[in-house]
């Protein structure tokens, strides 16, 4: 889109077919952007053409299918075919909403390989090794992360070391790189050496590779040659690649938290520094993060300073990568609010949130902590989407309203039928979805509602 000011006659002009296409469909200029930014795909290597709305939600409604017809182990019958075309009748309506993540890999090859990256949130206590894994894994998948830090399993280095982090030469034209990580140690110089592969898979094992790290080593060497360059397109998730820019700043920081704790345990706020910095790491693609902390954990008046004013400017810029959030089990006194009130304010006024833990479980028992948006009760290893219904689309269509509830939950419902045994996760991710089957359908257009009263909402 050309800004109205940098054209005669100062109107919008658009760029892309797709725009076009939308605005004359009715959307706003706004809508149609976002369409086109968060959800159209490109359908060729230059990113110069990209998949319309229509094409985005048949993608979508081909996903459904697939997870279907999987977990039925048959093809669909005409009523199943018939409920489908119902539902991408109420979606393309803007009535009903996918998850964004549905919306941006639904019917994909790479969500069918990497059934983690089919969601938009996830929650995990950070303890091992293993769970650092995890947390990088789902964020490189673009998948939003809640984490409580555990202190007890984690440590920095076994001794200080020397570090050296060499940068990739490669340039766009040069392509992908090694897939896989290469490690070696050299007991004779002590010189401990990961080259690092080109795939998610690599690099989320990297964390991995750093925090469990024993050698005695004197100095490290971070290869990042097999890199390939930013600013190519990646093909699977569709996003642009940051290149190896991003990591080695974050694996050099994370390395310098690791040197300055060596032989020690790492404490909470160690932890949650070394998640922000791998949250660091996407460029293209927004990698969001909530840390909780317990309020009355000797770690918790430190947890809740993280982010001091001007933070952002400084050196302390990555903790703004996640929001920060006290979790109370019991209803806390006056004077303890007037003491966090206060902490809040000398500190830029913004955090900690409060989290109220008794009623979280009470609604939801399975509770172990957020998403980093807030709104949904998360199981330890548990992941979950969240799709919409606009309320303000059906003034005077109760019956519309309803029987379009059921149809987005059952969408959800099918979103979780995925198989997260992917080689990298822990299986606990896959056996807690199993059990729990977590769904989120979620209303908007409530402030266009005034009509409906608190019984309606109730009755529906």
């Amino acid at each position: 889109v050309t800004h109205p000011a940098s054209r005669p006659g100062g109107s919008f002009q658009f760029a892309s077919p797709l725009l076009i296409e939308d605005r004359m469909s009715g959307l706003s200029v706004r809508s149609s952007i976002l369409t086109r930014r968060s959800y159209c795909r490109p359908l060729n290597e230059e990113g110069t053409r990209f998949e319309t709305f229509g094409q985005v939600l048949d993608r979508v409604i081909d996903h459904q299918r697939w997870l279907w017809e999987r977990a039925l182990g048959d093809s669909l019958n005409a009523e199943q075919e018939e409920e489908l075309t119902e539902l991408r009748t109420a979606m393309d309506a803007r009535r009903v909403s996918a998850a964004g993540r549905t919306l941006w890999l639904g019917g994909t090859e790479l969500v069918k390989r990497r059934e983690a990256s089919s969601f938009n949130c996830s929650y995990i206590e950070v303890r091992t090794v293993h769970d650092v894994v995890d947390v990088f894994w789902n964020l490189l998948q673009g998948c939003g992360v809640g984490f409580k830090p555990i202190k007890g399993a984690l440590f920095g280095f076994t001794r200080r070391m020397e570090v050296s982090v060499i940068r990739s030469a490669k340039t766009v034209t040069d392509g992908k790189g090694r897939e896989t990580n290469l490690e070696s140690y050299d007991p004779d110089t002590k010189t401990w050496t990961i080259s690092v592969g080109d795939s998610a898979e690599s690099w989320a094992k990297l964390a991995g590779k750093l925090v469990a790290g024993k050698h005695p080593a004197k100095k490290l060497v971070i290869d990042l040659g097999e890199i390939r360059a930013g600013g190519s397109r990646l093909k699977g998730y569709g996003w642009i690649c940051s290149g190896d820019g991003p990591l080695s700043v974050a694996i050099a920081a994370i390395c310098e938290i690791l040197n300055r704790r060596a032989g020690q345990l790492l404490s909470k706020n160690d932890i949650s520094d070394i998640v922000n910095w791998l949250g660091t790491v996407l460029s293209s693609r927004r990698s969001a993060e909530i840390a909780i902390l317990e309020y009355g954990d000797p770690e918790w008046r430190e947890f809740a300073t993280r982010k001091p004013p001007g933070f952002d400017s400084g050196p302390m810029w990555f903790r703004g990568q996640s929001n920060n959030s006290l979790l109370f089990w019991d209803r806390p006194t006056k004077r303890q609010l007037k003491d966090l009130f206060e902490l809040m304010i000398s500190h830029g006024g913004g955090e900690p949130g409060i989290i109220n833990g008794r009623a979280a479980m009470a609604r939801a028992p399975w509770f172990g902590g957020l998403n980093p948006c807030a709104e949904i009760l998360l199981a330890v290893y548990g992941y979950c989407n969240l799709s919409e219904v606009d309320l303000a689309k059906y003034r005077g269509e109760d019956a519309a309203l309803a029987r379009d509830s059921w149809l987005l939950a059952r969408m959800n419902y099918r979103q979780t039928l995925v198989n997260l045994r992917d080689g990298v996760l822990q299986d606990a991710w896959h056996q807690t979805n199993e059990n729990l089957r977590l769904c989120g359908v979620g209303i908007t257009g409530i402030a266009r509602r005034p009509d409906m009263t608190a019984y309606a909402y109730r009755r529906l």
